[in-house]
């Protein structure tokens, strides 16, 4: 989650997260002490390049390097918690992913789900409107772009 801490002074954070497939199942994540699921992935740290950060984040998060990636979509994620503070922006970009070898996919920090699409409406998943775009197969190459919508 976003907080005014971690908003960067010029514009919106930059993260990355990847459409893990694996026999016709996604790959989720959860953090430890959270109740919802969200996509592997994290942050661009500074002076990282989008690429590496999605390599560096499923490797922590999996303990498995990318075979393959692929973008797929940029999302405008909004987070408005505090009346006393302005809204924080985040963009998501996704991207569709190949684990090197996803069946040795483990992690000690984290909860990994492999979930068949039918399996994705008997979780919480997070962010919303990825986890809506998910359940609803609506994730098309022809509209990669989700813009937030006030």
């Amino acid at each position: 989650m976003m907080t005014s801490s971690t908003a960067p002074a010029l514009g919106p954070l930059v993260a990355v997260y990847g459409l893990v497939g694996h026999d016709e199942r996604l790959l989720l994540v959860r953090d430890r002490d959270a109740s919802a699921f969200r996509l592997p992935g994290g942050r661009v740290r500074p002076s990282e390049s989008v690429e590496d950060a999605l390599r560096r984040s499923l490797r922590e998060q999996t303990n498995v390097d990318v075979a393959y990636l692929d973008f797929c979509a940029t999302v405008e994620l909004r987070d408005h918690t505090s009346p006393d503070e302005p809204a924080l922006y985040e963009l998501a970009l996704l991207f569709d992913v190949t684990l090197a070898g996803p069946e040795a996919a483990w992690a000690s920090e984290h909860e990994l789900r492999w979930l068949a699409e039918a399996d994705l409406h008997q979780i919480e998943l997070r962010p919303a409107v990825i986890a809506k775009r998910l359940r609803s197969d609506a994730l098309t190459v022809e509209r990669p772009w989700w813009p937030h919508h006030s």
